[in-house]
Formats: structure tokens, C-alpha cells, sequence
């Protein structure tokens, strides 16, 4: 959720949601489910609404323009990692997941990102939204826990780790691949041909957060790894309404943006040019510098990271990966509006697009959809229920046909030491300290 201190946020959660007792040993899968038998996707009851009910009258597999009628199949109850279908043909499967680096030393360590890992084989997605991404922190052993992730389940993402790379400016070309680009505005591109891992900074070391060290080389944020044959056409990163609130003033704080409304619709008008990215990140880069110590309350700077994808068919989607402050209301209630024109701006583009939006809401669904709804955008992942169980969220635009949308228990058994080739060594824990992580397919 945030860097808060353990103690503080387990209080959160305990408030919102206590996480079950861990099981003892590592689940079996039912061979069969005599009172519940398995149906097909398109049979599965939507009575617990993780997912929300079909509209009548189905709708056409086929991709429109305008679809009017769009598939929405899913899961009415939590699935494991392992129990998500395969995408099938032209399907794309999109897994949100916190990785909880700023929850305890227990998520930071080499074993839990292979368990992270071994959650995203067993899910089989090709997109994957992560959140609470660090890079160059102590408290993970000093690597970019995203791309350490990825490197376990894509072994070309390993020739970052291995070596030293210098990046070029994320507005040329690379010559050749793999290749490391960066822009002003804190987005990072990791590019080979097996896909694209993309970070965008929320703030680094020299920024208010409590990071714990001063360099500007160590960051938080979020991340969005896109696997080949798909491709990153275009990225960037958006602080996130921040909170100004002065220490000793005793006054209320008040909540200021960066890229304006103007500005976010110049953005998803095409390519960024490097004058409009350089000026994006001047606007983060001020609002991670804003004092926010006051008596009344303080919030970490929060990012959404904006990502197009190219299919194989010349389509285009935008994927957003959001992570929400939990408090104050006013702010969470300023950033989930801000995300809703930035939805907004990139569904209208030109070229009009697809828009996915996941993360960490911290955030009820019914708190996420009064400003969502306004913009077209539909629930496929979270509950209705108001608790820390429904807070990773997946939303899009209302013609993107959707399936097998669930919530995925975070729980999974996993090899501890994959490099000895001891296949009958597993260890069985929890990954994050998220109840569930959020998935669907796109078709």
C-alpha cells in the first residue's frame, strides 16, 4: 500500500480486511468439486460479484470500433495462480499485482520475488502491473525488485542484472537490443526481444517519502512488464495529485496537481515529444518536492504509469497501472478523479484506443466508480465488499470484451532454490501482503 511502517500498516489492513491464517502446507488442487462442477467460462455464476454481472444480450467475440454489448466472463469466487485458464488465441491475460517492498523485510528478499515469480508463470499473463517497485534500496538488497521478478520467468531480462548497460534517452532508437532508456520524467524502458519491462518512478531518494538514503539513483514506484510479440509503442509517468501541508502551521493542508487537464490531452495526442516529456517530468519532479510533514497528516508521493501496447494485429491499447494513497479522503478521492482524465485523455487520443486501469486502489469499488463511471470505464476485478480484500482493481473502457476475470489468491507454493534442480523442493507463502492479486483476459 505505502511506506508505512510495518506496524502501522498491518493496522490498516487488520481494520479493513485480516488476512486469513496461512496454511500449513502447500494447497492441493480438488480433483474435483462434486457440489460446484467446474463449468466453462461463460457458465460461471456472477452472484459474489469479484467480477460484475454480464449484460444481457452477450456480445460479439469479434473486435469493434463501438462495441455496444462487450463479453464480460469471470470467476465469482477467488481462484489460485495455478486454476487461471490458459489466454486463449488473440486474448491477452493482465495480472495487477503489489509486490509489497515497502511492507516488511519478509516481501524484500531474493526467495519471495521467485515466489512472485512462480505466481506469474502459474498465472500465465503477459502483462503484468506492478506496484511498490524498488530500485536500488537497501531494504532489497539494492536491485530493481521488478526486473529481478521478471528475470526469474524470462531469462533474457537477465542481461540487465549481469552486467553494467549505459541507457540512452528514451526518445532515440536503440541500435540494437537489449537496451535501457530513460526519460526526465522517471520512466525507465528495458527493452529485449522476448518484450519490454517499463518503471516509472513515484519518487527517489532526494524526494519526501522516507527512503531512508538521499540518492537520486534509488527509487519507488510502479512497473509494467509487456511480453513480446506485443510491443511498448509509447510510455510515460504522471504524478498524481499530492498533498501540501506545512509542519508546525496547524493549518489543513490542500491538494495540488501537476500536468494540467490541457496538458494530459496533449499527452495521449501522439507521440510525446521530448519538450512535452521534459516538461511532465518538471511537474513531477515539484510535486515530489512538496513539503507534506504537517501534524495533520502525510502521504507519500503517488505516480500512474502510462504504457501503449501494439498488438501483432496493428491494435493499440493503453494500460495504466495506478497505486492510490490511503489517506486522507479528499486526496484519495483528487488522485482517483485525476486518473479518470487521464483514462479519459488516452481513450479519446488521437487515435482513439482501449483503456485498461489497474493497481493498488486502496479504494472500495463503489469509492473508485464515482468518478470512473463518469468516464466510461467498468469494473472487471474487485468486489463490492468494503474491505482491504477489494482494493486491486482492474477497470476498462466499456467496449473491451474481458474473461476469466478473478481475484488470485497471492498465496503459492514455489521452488526456494530453482538453480539446484531439486524439483521436489517447495516451499508454500504468501507473496505479498495483499489478499489477492487482479486478473483478466483481453479480447
Amino acid at each position: 500500500m505505502s511506506l508505512w511502517s510495518p506496524a502501522t500498516r498491518k493496522a490498516y489492513l487488520q481494520r479493513t480486511a485480516p488476512k486469513s491464517s496461512a496454511r500449513t502446507e502447500p494447497p492441493q488442487k480438488p480433483a474435483a468439486r462434486p457440489a460446484t462442477p467446474q463449468k466453462p467460462a461463460a457458465q460461471l455464476r456472477f452472484q459474489d460479484s469479484f467480477t460484475p454481472a454480464p449484460r444481457s444480450g452477450g456480445g460479439s467475440s469479434r473486435k469493434l470500433d463501438l462495441n455496444p454489448s462487450p463479453i464480460r466472463e469471470g470467476y465469482s469466487e477467488p481462484i489460485r495462480p495455478s486454476e487461471v485458464p490458459p489466454a486463449r488465441q488473440g486474448g491477452t491475460g493482465i495480472l495487477t499485482l503489489n509486490t509489497a517492498n515497502g511492507a516488511g523485510e519478509q516481501y524484500n528478499d531474493p526467495k519471495n520475488r521467485e515466489a512472485q515469480a512462480e505466481l506469474i508463470r502459474q498465472s500465465g499473463a503477459s502483462i503484468i502491473g506492478f506496484q511498490e517497485v524498488d530500485v536500488g534500496l537497501e531494504r532489497s538488497e539494492g536491485v530493481n525488485t521488478a526486473l529481478d521478478v521478471v528475470a526469474r520467468f524470462e531469462p533474457g531480462f537477465s542481461v540487465f542484472t549481469e552486467k553494467k548497460m549505459k541507457p540512452v534517452d528514451i526518445h532515440h532508437e536503440p541500435v540494437s537490443l537489449p537496451a535501457i532508456r530513460e526519460g526526465h520524467d522517471g520512466t525507465t524502458l528495458y527493452q529485449t526481444e522476448e518484450g519490454t519491462l517499463v518503471t516509472g518512478e513515484s519518487f527517489s531518494g532526494d524526494d519526501r517519502g522516507g527512503l531512508g538514503t538521499s540518492s537520486t539513483e534509488s527509487t519507488y514506484g510502479n512497473a509494467i512488464y509487456v511480453a513480446a510479440p506485443q510491443q511498448v509503442t509509447e510510455a510515460y509517468t504522471v504524478a498524481l495529485p499530492s498533498y501540501f501541508n506545512v509542519e508546525g502551521d496547524g493549518q489543513p493542508g490542500s491538494i495540488v496537481q501537476g500536468a494540467s487537464p490541457e496538458e494530459l490531452a496533449a499527452l495521449a495526442d501522439g507521440q510525446l515529444t521530448p519538450e512535452e516529456r521534459d516538461r511532465l517530468g518538471a511537474d513531477n519532479e515539484r510535486l515530489r518536492d512538496l513539503p507534506n510533514a504537517g501534524n495533520l497528516v502525510s502521504s507519500e508521493p503517488r505516480s500512474a504509469l502510462v504504457t501503449r501496447v501494439r498488438n501483432p494485429d496493428g491494435t493499440e491499447q493503453t494500460i495504466i497501472n495506478v497505486h492510490v494513497a490511503v489517506e486522507p479522503e479528499a486526496l484519495r478521492d483528487a488522485q482517483l478523479a485525476y486518473i479518470a482524465q487521464l483514462a479519459a485523455a488516452e481513450s479519446k487520443g488521437p487515435p482513439a484506443r482501449e483503456v485498461v486501469v489497474m493497481g493498488d486502489f486502496n479504494s472500495y469499488s463503489d469509492q473508485v466508480a464515482e468518478h470512473f463511471e463518469a468516464v466510461g470505464l467498468e469494473q472487471v476485478v474487485g468486489g463490492p465488499s468494503e474491505d482491504g480484500a477489494n482494493i486491486d482493481q482492474i477497470w476498462t473502457t466499456a467496449g473491451v470484451n474481458t474473461r476469466n476475470s478473478a481475484q488470485v489468491e497471492t498465496e503459492v507454493s514455489f521452488d526456494p532454490n530453482p538453480d539446484n534442480q531439486n524439483t521436489t523442493e517447495r516451499e508454500t507463502r504468501d507473496t505479498t501482503d495483499h489478499d489477492y492479486a487482479g486478473y483478466t483476459e483481453i479480447f
